[in-house]
């Protein structure tokens, strides 16, 4: 039986993470201290105030707001705002400090109870994606159980929506509607060189697979040339484009999609085992996620921006790079009374402020220069990249290699504004349906035709049943 940890469940929200030991341990002794992982009744007894609007959050364990040494719930509990949030626990009878995962069926419970209060109402006012199968928030955003949180900002007095990544907002939009507010994000690309894959952004498949063709023997995608690795530097990172939640279809039987299988099952069969990247031949693209200055910053250690093309995936539909949230995402139940809503919304507003954004897990300033996601606000954004690229360069301290240039940090904000699409975060249990017939196509168990086929039946289906 699989097994989830705790520590790697809680380690997916790309937001609120830390890497060192020394802020986890602060962080814990916060989590002991206060009073909002408690149980339902005990932590409604706390909030007794008689006049604080009670806003109900879910929880797997433990909430996920936390900043290094701040716990964002408790300050905002103690702002004296009129509103207190009350932490309700999907997972109350797992026990922490056991060491031990909670398994996957105990998962699936915990995510299917969270789902059928939240589709109840009445329930759950703040819903962040505390869903150990992050796709379930994704399925209840498409359903319409979260408000639309436009309104707020449009109607806020202390933010608006231009000191926000209004493209990330537009492409996390469904039929017109921000159902949720992603937090923070990152960026799901394909780049190489221009001397081999020119200079035009969002290629089809046709023009990727052309250029191919004139690559030196030996060149490689990834740095490999099997069949599986191909498969996840160009097609599983792109498969929610044969995916529309809004229409409730899915389109992996299409003459696209099909001759992407042949082209994969063209390389060569995998060992099993992972290869050594051969770095002497010439690499045709990379695959890899942006979420970080600094990480960004090493796509250039052997290739200036100018020579760089972001081509992104091959695509007839010109998808390119997306947008990947992960499970930084935060709605308000569309039951809740208007009051609590607004209080929702309150919580929302001090997630995104400048002064959560800025440098909490985003630079490098904290976490040891670890970096997990890029900061949905604009202004925390741009201070911390001016941060780097004005660093000023002195002999001796690697500086050259360690902070971006400004020419490179104007490509990732070119970038950021050319992307109009999000990766949504599908269910598991599509992922798995992709993954067993693509390999039965590289073990020669069904033609590509037969497993475009089989994909396109079993994805409609689950779509049917959850859309």
């Amino acid at each position: 039986m699989k097994k989830i940890t705790a520590i790697c469940v809680l380690m997916t929200f790309s937001m609120f993470s830390c890497s060192d030991a020394k802020s986890q341990n602060k962080s814990e002794q916060l989590r002991t201290n206060n009073n909002f992982a408690k149980s339902d009744s005990e932590t409604m007894d706390n909030f007794n105030s008689g006049e604080d609007i009670i806003l109900t959050m879910p929880i797997m364990a433990e909430h996920q707001f936390f900043f290094g040494e701040r716990d964002l719930v408790k300050e905002f509990n103690d702002a004296d705002n009129g509103y207190k949030i009350v932490l309700k626990d999907y997972a109350k009878d797992f026990d922490t400090s056991s060491g031990e995962g909670i398994s996957h069926d105990s998962a699936l419970d915990y995510d299917r109870e969270q789902v059928l209060d939240i589709m109840k109402g009445g329930i759950i006012d703040i819903i962040p994606n505390s869903f150990f199968d992050p796709g379930k928030f994704n399925i209840l955003a498409e359903k319409g159980a979260y408000a639309d949180l436009s309104s707020f900002i449009d109607n806020d007095d202390e933010i608006h929506r231009d000191e926000l990544f209004d493209t990330v907002l537009e492409a996390c939009e469904i039929n017109n509607e921000l159902k949720y507010m992603p937090l923070s994000f990152s960026i799901n690309t394909i780049f190489g060189n221009k001397k081999y894959v020119g200079d035009k952004e969002n290629w089809t498949f046709d023009e990727m697979k052309d250029l191919w063709e004139k690559m030196p023997d030996g060149s490689t995608i990834n740095g490999h040339t099997t069949k599986d690795y191909v498969y996840y530097a160009l097609l599983r990172g792109n498969i929610d484009s044969f995916i529309d939640y809004d229409k409730a279809e899915c389109h992996f039987n299409s003459d696209e999609f099909v001759d992407m299988l042949d082209f994969l099952n063209s390389f060569d069969c995998s060992n099993g085992y992972k290869e050594d990247i051969d770095y002497s031949n010439a690499e045709f693209l990379r695959s890899s996620a942006i979420y970080g200055f600094r990480q960004y910053h090493q796509f250039f250690y052997n290739i200036s921006a100018d020579e760089m093309t972001f081509v992104g995936y091959p695509s007839d539909n010109n998808c390119g790079s997306f947008f990947d949230i992960g499970n930084s995402q935060i709605a308000i139940s569309a039951t809740s009374s208007p009051e609590k809503q607004q209080g929702a919304w309150e919580f929302i507003r001090m997630l995104v402020s400048y002064d959560c954004q800025y440098g909490n897990g985003f630079s490098g300033a904290m976490f040891n220069n670890s970096e997990f996601a890029l900061p949905i606000n604009r202004k925390a954004f741009d201070d911390m990249g001016k941060e780097l690229y004005n660093h000023e360069k002195t002999s001796g301290d690697n500086a050259e290699e360690d902070y971006l240039t400004k020419a490179e940090y104007d490509r990732l904000v070119e970038l950021i504004e050319k992307t109009k699409k999000v990766n949504i975060k599908m269910e598991e249990d599509i992922f798995e349906i992709i993954n067993d017939e693509i390999f039965a196509l590289f073990n020669n168990e069904k033609t590509s035709k037969e497993v475009a086929n089989h994909i396109q039946d079993r994805v409609q289906l689950l779509i049917n049943e959850r859309v």
